[in-house]
């Protein structure tokens, strides 16, 4: 049967539908793009899915289908030398709540970062993954991944602190 760790693919891939909206939120937020997120999403799926050893723990699962998410983003990143995504559109903001404004704001100061910040924010701040998993996921030393989740924290909040959208002062009285 399957190694230390892995099952064979014929096993079910039980959590795989519960993983989707965060593994389509971490490629759209490594590419920018709704559509290559969705596309890129689907391919990663399908490779899961014909792979012969699948991890058995439901933790080593997720960190499996987000590194096969990974992988397969930073491919097309090369292949298509795409630059930093741009959340901007035409979408009126005046009718949204703070919660929405605030969601612009993050997503266009995402935007703005070089993309290793931006898969170490989706990663932990994002996806959930702790600093262990996300150093295991990127194969790196957890001392660093603290490190560049600091650096790039910070280069999101100053994105953010330049940004041109504010929130408006209210009159609170009811």
């Amino acid at each position: 049967m399957g190694g230390k760790g892995f099952r064979m693919a014929h096993d079910s891939h039980n959590g795989l539908m519960a993983l989707l909206p965060r593994l389509y939120a971490f490629a759209r937020t490594m590419l920018g793009d709704a559509d290559a997120a969705r596309d890129l999403v689907q391919e990663a799926v399908t490779r899961a899915l014909a792979a012969r050893r699948v991890p058995d723990d439901a933790p080593a699962y997720r960190a499996w289908m987000f590194r096969i998410v990974r992988n397969a983003a930073l491919d097309e990143i090369r292949r298509l030398k795409r630059p930093a995504p741009d959340v901007a559109d035409s979408t009126d903001i005046w009718t949204y709540d703070d919660a929405s404004i605030a969601k612009i704001t993050v997503e266009q100061g995402l935007a703005t970062l070089p993309a290793p910040h931006r898969e170490i924010i989706s990663l932990i701040d994002i996806a959930g993954f702790s600093y262990g998993e996300a150093a295991e996921l990127l194969r790196l030393p957890v001392g660093t991944v603290m490190s560049r989740i600091a650096r790039a924290r910070d280069a999101l909040l100053a994105a953010i602190e330049s940004s041109s959208v504010r929130p408006l002062k209210m009159n609170q009285r009811f």
